[in-house]
């Protein structure tokens, strides 16, 4: 059963005639009689009754009308949404962002993309590094905003920013009145980190052990506004990335070369091409979130 032969039949039972649904569908009457029947061969019967007078739906013919033209509907309609995809009028695309970075720059993001695709639907996940990288290769997103221990194999990448990462200490601590510090003073200081699995967490941990530092670890978090909460409180120092810096709470020191650092990235998979969805958002996040603009 094809598309146009759907058309002819629906044709013919509109018009009562062959001659004019050939007319109307732009072929020869002999050519739509033949796909006509066709049609009426793969049914296992008649669909027309016909005469001198004209073409009359058989019993057949009469319940098969409402399926065919339902049919094509339903053709049509996926037609204009598929058009409505491509042009970027409808569709979704999933992404997925760090527990450590989601805060600070999803609301930018999101805001400059449903500026320029209002029917486009976001589904947003926060995950560690390693979460989202497996989440990528198993089709469960379509991109990804993670750092450098996030990278992981057929997977592609663009680099959107490198950030320094600062000293976040209490208030009342003695270097709180520095402005920098080195890495080797912070040797056996008390310490809060994020907990294992984190991606941030192996690149501060590295980072320290890069200058010799062996930080006494004394509580772990899954969310980095917790961290910071804790260092406010005096409980201990952290390592944090420079968007987190609050105006108010811990004080904050630059970190003395060699200075550590974490490059965020926006990852996809290397096999397959990107939707219509998939290739805006990934555009729209180089765009308001690349170095360039920044």
């Amino acid at each position: 059963m094809e598309v146009h032969q759907l058309r002819y039949f629906l044709s013919v039972a509109q018009s009562g005639s062959f001659t004019a649904a050939a007319e109307a569908c732009h072929v020869s009457q002999p050519s739509l009689s033949a796909q006509i029947a066709k049609l009426e061969s793969e049914l296992g019967g008649a669909l027309f009754d016909r005469g001198r007078h004209g073409a009359r739906l058989t019993q057949s013919g009469e319940l098969f009308r409402p399926r065919a033209a339902e049919a094509l509907n339903q053709l049509e309609a996926a037609r204009v949404e598929l058009v409505e995809l491509a042009g970027l009028r409808r569709g979704s695309v999933a992404l997925g962002c760090l527990p450590t970075t989601g805060a600070y720059l999803l609301p930018r993001l999101l805001r400059a993309f449903q500026d320029s695709h209002p029917l486009v639907q976001v589904k947003l996940r926060e995950a560690s590094s390693p979460q989202l990288a497996k989440a990528l290769r198993e089709f469960e997103i379509d991109l990804a905003i993670i750092d450098e221990a996030g990278l992981d194999s057929g997977m592609r990448h663009e680099a959107l920013f490198r950030e320094p990462l600062v000293l976040a200490v209490p208030a009342g601590h003695p270097l709180a009145g520095r402005r920098s510090v080195a890495m080797r003073e912070l040797h056996d200081q008390p310490f809060i980190v994020m907990k294992h699995g984190h991606g941030y967490r192996s690149i501060v941990m590295n980072a320290l052990a890069a200058a010799g530092v062996s930080p006494r670890i004394v509580y772990e978090s899954d969310e980095i506004e917790t961290v910071q909460r804790l260092v406010e409180a005096g409980f201990g120092l952290s390592v944090v990335p420079l968007m987190v810096k609050k105006d108010k709470g811990p004080a904050y020191l630059t970190l003395e070369e060699p200075s550590p650092s974490r490059t965020l990235l926006l990852a996809f998979r290397e096999s397959g091409e990107l939707s219509p969805s998939a290739s805006a958002m990934k555009a729209t996040a180089m765009r308001v979130l690349g170095t360039a603009s920044r």
